[in-house]
């Protein structure tokens, strides 16, 4: 084997190797973390009320460098609250709740943001989903909802829950209702029975 033919070889197997390399530094950089995306809400247990600002957060999901504009949360129907009831497309989900801010992930492909729940029904808001006190309901957290809902790897449902109405203000204690009453009569009958004792008395005289 001559001498020009080794040193070839040998420059062919170093570029190789530097291009494997390579690809590896820039690799981090530019794709998505390596692991499934997941969501994480402060339910179960219990369940949002209408109007709560809550904090979602969730990993394994696309970094910023690949994903610029962030990621969005929709609520979407969940009938019964079963797996196999999870939307396969965007048109079970109401796309007025969609997040209003832009959510960034971090270096590890992981995120926490608030988000407010809406409470949307068919007949009462106009929604095409019922989101209540007795329809199930799941976020959604991904990258491309309009072309990528449940392709590429880049969404997670949450849990499902349902939403309750605002507790309502407390009615006011009847015990604090019926102590002004009651001390009015004592008060009262107090004052009739001194009047009826000093009137007795003056009869007498």
């Amino acid at each position: 084997m001559s001498v020009r033919s080794t040193g070839r070889r040998f420059g062919i197997a170093v570029s190789a190797a530097l291009a494997v390399v390579g690809s590896a530094l820039v690799l981090p950089a530019t794709t998505a973390s390596a692991t499934t995306p997941t969501v994480t809400t402060p339910w179960p247990p219990g369940n949002p009320t209408d109007g709560q600002t809550v904090t979602v957060s969730g990993s394994g999901f696309p970094l910023q460098s690949s994903d610029p504009t962030g990621l969005q949360i929709y609520e979407c129907s969940d009938p019964g609250g079963l797996v196999g009831s999870l939307p396969t497309d965007n048109g079970s989900c109401d796309g007025t709740t969609v997040s209003g801010n832009q959510i960034n992930t971090g270096t590890t492909g992981s995120f926490s943001t608030p988000y407010t729940i809406s409470q949307v029904t068919v007949n009462g808001t106009g929604s095409n989903i019922n989101c209540d006190s007795t329809d199930y309901c799941v976020l959604w957290v991904g990258v491309d909802f309009n072309n990528a809902f449940t392709t590429g790897g880049e969404y997670a449902f949450s849990a499902p829950f349902e939403i309750g109405a605002p507790p309502a203000l407390a009615p006011e204690a009847p015990i604090a209702i019926a102590l002004p009453i009651a001390g009015a009569l004592v008060i009262g009958g107090s004052f009739l029975i001194v009047r009826r004792r000093r009137n007795a008395s003056s009869a007498a005289a």
